[in-house]
């Protein structure tokens, strides 16, 4: 059985939507939905006010999907100098291996990356020389412990210059820390612990057009910053670490982790596939894969991962600003009299 985000109770759910932005008059609108409505297939969703996106800036990784690893066998190094990362952990961690068996975390995955103690990616080549100003990143995630033994446990950073003396961003199991209005360096605290032995979800935003930086925990807010301030530089903001590096690693010499679907892009801007017709950040959702972005019309690759598509499934677009459509829009795969698609008048 894949394990899934459990729904909340409504009331939580109404209080957790409230973290997202709320739909507006400036929300981005569908209109139809069409294309090849199947696993792997492209469709075309067109509206209003889906704003901009460069796709090329998007580094969306299912690990199966990077040909770099197709002749790669399991318990490999993932490798840098080619693929979608440019860096592995360091000489003073463990690699980030490729894992072909086990948990997959759906069974339309054909593989995940394993991690031990302190492991971690960093650095997608898609933002290379992007100059973007805000950043979101989302990951599935499944750690074999709590990240509660001492010391400050990194599950990501957020930098812009590589040499980390621009803005840095660390976000940990106790708190967020980050370059703040002042000057110096801020703490936010909040609890972030992935459950262990299940997949959760992490996401992350930060959009300093807005000096505001936001992490969910499995669609909870755990963090919700907002006297953030990027380093005045041009260089553009990049998820420098993604995976698991504790502070103390002899702490947590029995550690390990698998990680997946790994989606990094320029702005919030993003298609997402949910088992809910009315927006709710803790029902069952699935990013979908970008392949072309306008104001008005969107293509993307349909993967539906833990999504059953014999189900009632619901389209959401998000824009540049984080703004999501009111209301699901519905994908249908045998809808009668069209097969093609849907749309509304």
């Amino acid at each position: 059985m894949i394990p899934q985000i459990q729904r909340r109770a409504s009331n939580v759910a109404i209080a957790l939507a409230l973290s997202f932005p709320l739909a507006t008059e400036a929300s981005p609108r569908i209109t139809s939905v069409d294309g090849d409505i199947q696993e792997g297939g492209s469709i075309t969703i067109s509206g209003s006010g889906f704003t901009s996106l460069n796709t090329d800036q998007v580094t969306y990784d299912h690990v199966s999907n990077q040909t770099e690893y197709s002749s790669l066998s399991s318990g490999s190094d993932v490798p840098v100098d080619n693929g979608p990362w440019t860096q592995d952990t360091n000489q003073w961690g463990n690699p980030v291996t490729i894992e072909k068996s086990g948990d997959l975390r759906t069974d339309k995955s054909a593989a995940i990356y394993y991690g031990e103690v302190k492991s971690y990616l960093g650095y997608p080549r898609s933002l290379e020389g992007a100059g973007n100003q805000k950043l979101y990143a989302s990951w599935w995630f499944k750690p074999n412990q709590r990240a509660d033994s001492g010391g400050s446990n990194k599950f990501a950073r957020i930098w812009d210059r590589s040499d980390g003396e621009g803005t840095r961003i660390s976000w940990t199991q106790m708190h967020m820390t980050y370059s703040g209005q002042s000057g110096g360096s801020e703490t936010s605290w909040g609890t972030t612990q992935p459950a262990e032995n299940q997949w959760n979800k992490l996401e992350i935003l930060v959009d300093s057009s807005k000096n505001k930086i936001t992490a969910w925990l499995n669609g909870q807010v755990t963090q919700d910053v907002s006297n953030f301030r990027k380093a005045s530089t041009s260089e553009g903001l990049s998820l420098a670490l993604v995976g698991f590096d504790p502070s103390i690693a002899n702490n947590y010499g029995n550690y390990a982790f698998r990680m997946t679907d790994i989606y990094v892009a320029p702005t919030p801007a993003r298609v997402e596939l949910s088992d809910s017709a009315t927006w709710s950040p803790t029902s069952r959702r699935e990013v979908l894969t970008p392949l072309s972005w306008s104001d008005g019309t969107i293509s993307v690759k349909l993967n539906y991962l833990s999504l059953d598509p014999s189900e009632s499934l619901y389209v959401y677009v998000f824009d540049e600003d984080g703004n999501v459509t009111p209301s699901g829009f519905p994908l249908c795969e045998k809808c009668p009299n069209k097969p093609q698609g849907v749309s509304i008048e």
